[in-house]
């Protein structure tokens, strides 16, 4: 079987260095040493091993960052995530390196080339340093990725032959096994290759043997395959501490990016995503973030991260982004709204609701549609923006009866009706309205459009029981 090994020796500093770093060094507490480093901290004379104190006196401007396996295994996680859409067969190897199983997937990507392609093309766009190599097996495909050649190649007898010229430094063997092969002339795996099996095992240790018996493939090696949720779930740790929604700005950008190519590979869309904001020292900060209709570009949900944020002051230092979308819908199919777009027309309306939900809170955006009741301040009802209304249901089992035209109603009402005592110049009416009787509220009247003095249009009434004018609203 054909692997392919990535291996991301700067994973870490990838993930949370800014888009233009200045030096950056990744230091291990537990010895004070340099780790990764980027391009700007290679020039000042930083490499790895490097002790703290040394790195820090050849780079006073050089940027510290501690070294956390947990990130670099959620952000492996990540990855794994994003290219089980290319690569079927994915095995993590924490803290820094991914196993593909190739064999398959070459004839669904139309040759070798071009699935290598796909993946780097992946991996190149999240601006990760990376060492790709193919192999015959697991720690083959491993070894090759650490070797000088790094050869990405499907022919087993020019992998076998790299292999052979691959230093022991390039093995995972302990530095004291490595030591006492090189005292005995061995120094390379072709001094080992080329020792029977049999002998291997009983001239020297039992790792030893074992780890030359999975890299030619004589002993298997099982690795536990990676299963993708049903969900997208990004995290960030910042380099620094942010403090406003600006610095925030490319970061979020980042996450929405990676949940438009989650979205764009599974053909979905999404009406909501989570967005927590890790804290220092407080509770995180939680928000919610819609659109009114499903949405998958990044460029669409940017604004409305933007004006979520701007809506709620930070109250302390951001150390770290969680990015959530749980339910993901199918996309609907091409509407005019994204035609008009393509031409310049104006906003579609779903996407200015977005706008406003996200500037005034979902709470504060509301629609109005027609209920089923006659009376003037019933007669309509708070729903959801852009919310489709049931049509009224038919009270009258003729088919052949046709809808009565809509009554002209004011566009201004009056909360409390007002009594009218000045002259008014009917134009239209009456139109008697008889309601309210099955909920203990009946209204008998009769509504009258009318002109006032002011020459105002007025929508007036009277009732049967009461003398004179009553005033219930005024036209546009």
């Amino acid at each position: 079987m054909l692997w392919l090994y990535l291996w991301l020796p700067r994973l870490q500093l990838d993930t949370q260095a800014p888009d233009d770093p200045g030096p950056v060094a990744v230091v291990d507490e537990r010895d004070n040493r340099v780790v990764q480093m980027n391009e700007p901290a290679s020039r000042e004379g930083i490499t790895l091993g490097m002790g703290l104190a040394t790195a820090a006196a050849l780079c006073r401007d050089v940027q510290l960052l501690p070294y956390q396996s947990a990130l670099e295994i959620r952000r492996l996680e990540e990855l794994a995530h994003g290219l089980y859409d290319i690569s079927g067969d994915i095995s993590l190897d924490p803290p820094c390196g991914l196993w593909l199983g190739a064999s398959r997937m070459v004839k669904y990507h139309n040759g070798f080339d071009n699935y290598c392609k796909k993946i780097k093309h992946f991996l190149s766009c999240r601006k990760l340093s990376m060492q790709v190599a193919s192999g015959f097996t697991p720690l083959a495909a491993k070894l090759l990725a650490h070797s000088p050649e790094v050869p990405l190649d499907p022919c087993p007898e020019k992998l076998r032959q790299v292999i052979r010229g691959c230093p022991l430094s390039a093995t995972e063997l302990p530095e004291q096994t490595q030591t006492h092969l090189q005292r005995l002339g061995i120094k390379t795996l072709d001094g080992l290759l080329v020792i029977p099996p049999k002998d291997l095992s009983r001239r020297f240790d039992r790792p030893l043997a074992e780890y030359v018996g999975r890299l030619v493939g004589h002993l298997p090696h099982p690795l536990p395959f990676y299963q993708p949720p049903d969900y997208f779930r990004q995290h960030r740790e910042l380099p620094c501490e942010l403090e406003s929604s600006d610095q925030l700005a490319p970061w979020v950008k980042r996450l929405l990016d990676e949940l438009e190519a989650f979205l764009h590979h599974r053909d979905r869309v999404v009406e909501r995503v989570e967005l927590a904001l890790q804290l220092r020292n407080r509770d995180p900060l939680s928000l919610t973030i819609g659109a009114a209709r499903g949405e998958s570009r990044a460029e669409r949900w940017q604004p409305l991260v933007q004006l979520t944020l701007e809506r709620h002051p930070l109250e302390a230092p951001v150390c770290g982004l969680t990015l959530t979308a749980r339910t993901l819908l199918p996309r609907p199919g091409q509407s005019e709204d994204l035609l008009n777009e393509r031409h310049g027309a104006a906003m579609a309306p779903a996407q200015l609701v977005a706008l406003l939900q996200a500037r005034l809170g979902a709470d504060r955006v509301r629609s109005l549609r027609v209920a089923e009741d006659f009376r003037p301040l019933r007669a309509n009802i708070e729903s959801c923006p852009l919310e489709s209304s049931k049509p009224p249901s038919n009270r009258r089992s003729d088919d052949a009866a046709q809808p009565a035209p809509p009554a002209l109603r004011p566009a201004f009402l009056l909360a409390d009706p007002q009594v009218y005592s000045q002259p008014l110049e009917i134009i239209e009416g009456p139109e008697r309205i008889t309601t309210g009787w099955w909920d203990g509220e009946p209204q008998v009247r009769d509504y009258y459009i009318a002109r006032n003095a002011q020459g105002q249009w007025c929508w007036a009434f009277r009732e049967p029981n009461r003398p004179g004018w009553f005033l219930q609203g005024y036209f546009a």
